[in-house]
């Protein structure tokens, strides 16, 4: 591991120096700092059996204290001066050695500082000992006592309240929630003050034990049986993953092709070996019905995502720390999760951008995954029914096995697909929604008492805001993008940078009533479906509906119980979202994507209108889609209407290694921003420029791109620049980062984002 300077160690942590030698059990300690490499400190006497590898510190800073992680112990002989460790911060190590290992390659993949890498690997909840919600539980502290006083204060009006309230107590004969008891009695929580005063009830704060599968409603279901598909892909999988040793597969199965009961099949054989296992899904919002077939067949299942309290996060952590539970689910960050004895990891919809982390450390989990495996020597599975080109490029250079499900369980059809064009189609209704073709597939969906999923990948009411007098925009304070309307709350936002305000009655700066309201997005088309069929009771599905505690459970009961008839929602809607009675998809725009500056806009659409369209037919009855596009010729659009993967995979897999991009080559965007765009824009150039002296960019065996603005220039109030750097292959881009400085020249603030997944 790299070793900080002396000149590091003078700044950092240490005092002045001295000549003698003398030997000292050392910690190496990755900081919660911008540094570099992890700096060593002596360990006392009274701490030496405390600390280890993967446990938290507190160590001193100059004057200041703070956090770190161990990332190594061992006794040496040195002639620097070294502080000493000050604190122990957890009673167990919060990283096993395998995830302290993970953590401190991801640092040097993604170049990011290892203390903040290490800090990412561990919630916030752990780390800062937040055990989540309290209450104030009642109980008597003397039933003797309480009886004789009940029973002389019964007939006195005064004191009813108080022994409403004791009775409670003594016929329940355990202790009760303060507001539970108060409620029960009618009256306020003060009555019980008044009796813990006087001696006869005693109020202690407890802990809450949180569930979060208490909206679930799992019943065990009977395996099954496979199919051909299901039964070969087993025969490969399972001899892989009793070899207890690093193996990596990719598991290709259409839409509705039984990937999940292989994932159950292997989880269950993990189980059953005495190992644990990580699945990882790409939306929260999926939780809730992965947790259901999982709760359904296997013992001991953890959650991990960021919609769980302080309490729950807590709780779900120490169950996999301790061995409780041996299977947990969640999204990207669940890959960091401290099971013991690791035997098998699974991607499901490995090609969701999600897996992408948008903060530093930049890492993506699917490589994440494989660096684990190869770490704890276990079996990595990426399943999709459209695999990403990064995982085709794996299975071609031999790194990875293939595996298919080609076709539907129970011999069930691929749904049709039919394009609209809409540049010739008549719409219904208002805002030109709606094709006369959907209208009228809908109703009939309706009729015969089935599903309706409605798909845009926009949130909102409005897109844009106008003047048609003056032509004044409603524009983000802080970002250089137009902000979305909501009607439903009169407000207007921007999905960036969360910047909000009240949607104005009148232009504010010709001040008439000018305004235009134009564009749509799933709040929008909601209220158009409702006004085409009041009958129908209608949902939405997407970031805005699912923010609420609760809503992703509720929104799937809804749907599996057929309390839904249209539901309406966004691209968290085409990530595995299994619902049998949906027998209509209606993707109201399938051209979103195709606009957006980027070299995977094609990927994406292709991607999300296979997915989508999967949603269809999943039960016993056939499924049908209908795209509303106004380029049906476009080739992302007319693969996906065929359900070809092959014949767009190589067309675009041409067209990438013709500019070298992924997977033909390796990227690592550089952005430059600050609050002064002079300084972001002249920061950008001076390091474009020292950029182009390396030899290996001067010789161009890596391409530089830039300086240019992003195509979001300014974004939270920052102006960015960015430069991208193409390399051919991970080792060369690997080598050429430490050569890329950390600090730009004029304040700017410089991000490194390997492999990126957007350029916006």
């Amino acid at each position: 591991m790299k070793r900080v300077s002396a000149r590091q160690h003078e700044l950092f942590a240490c005092e002045e120096p001295v000549a003698t030698a003398q030997e000292l059990l050392v910690a190496e300690v990755a900081l919660e700092l911008p540094v570099p490499a992890p700096l060593s400190y002596a360990v006392p006497a009274e701490l030496a059996e405390r600390i280890g590898p993967g446990v938290r510190v507190l160590a001193p800073v100059g004057s200041r204290k703070v956090c770190g992680f161990v990332t190594s112990v061992e006794r040496r002989i040195t002639t620097v001066p070294l502080r000493s460790i000050e604190k122990v911060l957890d009673q167990h190590a919060v990283l096993t050695a395998a995830t302290l290992q993970l953590g401190l390659w991801v640092a040097q993949h993604y170049a990011a500082h290892p203390g903040e890498a290490l800090a990412a690997l561990v919630p916030a909840a752990v780390r800062h000992h937040l055990h989540g919600r309290e209450v104030t539980m009642v109980e008597v502290a003397d039933a003797a006592a309480a009886k004789l006083w009940v029973d002389a204060s019964a007939s006195s009006p005064a004191l009813a309240a108080r022994v409403r309230m004791l009775r409670m107590l003594l016929q329940q004969a355990k202790p009760l929630p303060l507001q539970e008891l108060a409620s029960r009695a009618r009256t306020s929580p003060l009555p019980a003050q008044t009796l813990a005063r006087a001696g006869l009830v005693r109020l202690q704060r407890v802990a809450v034990a949180q569930d979060p599968f208490a909206l679930l409603n799992p019943t065990p279901d009977v395996p099954p049986e496979l199919n051909e598909d299901q039964a070969a892909a087993l025969h490969e999988l399972l001899p892989a993953l009793d070899a207890h040793n690093y193996a990596a597969f990719l598991l290709r199965g259409v839409t509705g092709s039984g990937k999940t009961e292989v994932y159950l099949r292997l989880l269950q054989r993990t189980l059953s070996a005495g190992r644990a296992a990580i699945l990882l899904v790409p939306e929260i919002s999926l939780t809730p019905q992965t947790i259901e077939r999982l709760l359904a067949r296997l013992p001991a299942v953890a959650v991990l995502h960021s919609h769980l309290s302080d309490g729950e996060r807590s709780a779900q952590w120490e169950r996999l720390r301790t061995g409780a539970a041996r299977v947990v689910v969640g999204p990207r960050s669940a890959i960091f999760a401290p099971v013991q004895n690791l035997g098998l990891i699974i991607l499901d919809e490995e090609h969701e951008t999600t897996f992408k982390q948008q903060q530093a450390p930049r890492y993506h989990a699917r490589d994440v995954a494989l660096a684990r495996g190869r770490i704890e020597g276990c079996m990595v599975l990426l399943g999709s029914a459209t695999p990403s080109l990064e995982a085709e490029a794996l299975v071609r250079e031999g790194r990875m096995k293939r595996l298919t499900l080609p076709r539907r369980v129970r011999g069930r059809p691929l749904p049709d697909v039919g394009l609209v064009d809409m540049r010739s189609e008549k719409t219904v209704g208002q805002g030109g929604i709606f094709s006369r073709k959907l209208v009228v597939a809908i109703e009939q969906t309706l009729r015969q008492r089935e599903q309706v999923l409605l798909f845009l990948n926009r949130r909102g009411f409005s897109t844009t805001v106008v003047c048609r007098m003056c032509a004044w925009k409603a524009m983000c304070a802080h970002c250089a993008i137009q902000l979305t309307h909501y009607r439903g709350t009169a407000r207007m936002l921007c999905h960036y940078c969360g910047h909000e305000s009240a949607a104005p009655t009148e232009c504010p700066d010709c001040h008439q009533s000018t305004l235009r309201f134009s564009g749509f997005g799933t709040e929008r088309v909601a209220a158009a479906a409702e006004a085409l069929f009041p009958k129908a009771r209608i949902a939405r599905y997407d970031g805005d509906a699912l923010r609420t505690r609760g809503a992703p459970e509720k929104l799937y009961s809804d749907m599996k119980t057929g309390a839904v008839d249209i539901l309406i929602g966004t691209q968290v809607l085409a990530k595995g979202f299994d619902i049998p009675a949906i027998t209509l998809v209606g993707v109201i725009s399938a051209d979103t994507a195709l606009f957006v500056p980027d070299f995977r806009s094609a990927e994406r659409t292709f991607q999300l209108l296979c997915q989508v369209a999967g949603r269809a037919g999943r039960g016993d009855q056939p499924g049908r889609v209908l795209v509303q596009t106004t380029m049906p010729e476009h080739f992302a659009i007319s693969c996906a209407s065929r359900h070809d993967h092959d014949a767009f995979t190589e067309r675009e897999l041409a067209a990438r290694a013709e500019h070298c991009y992924p997977p033909s080559g390796r990227l690592l965007r550089i952005v430059l921003q600050s609050k002064d765009p002079s300084a972001a824009s002249t920061a950008a150039a001076e390091l474009a420029a020292a950029l182009r002296q390396l030899p290996e960019v001067a010789a161009g065996r890596i391409l530089l791109d830039g300086p240019a603005p992003c195509p979001l220039p300014v974004l939270q109030g920052e102006h960015r620049h960015h430069l991208l750097l193409r390399a051919p292959d991970d080792a060369q881009l690997t080598a050429l980062l430490p050569s890329i400085p950390r600090k730009a020249a004029r304040g700017a603030r410089i991000i490194l984002d390997r492999d990126p997944v957007t350029m916006m």
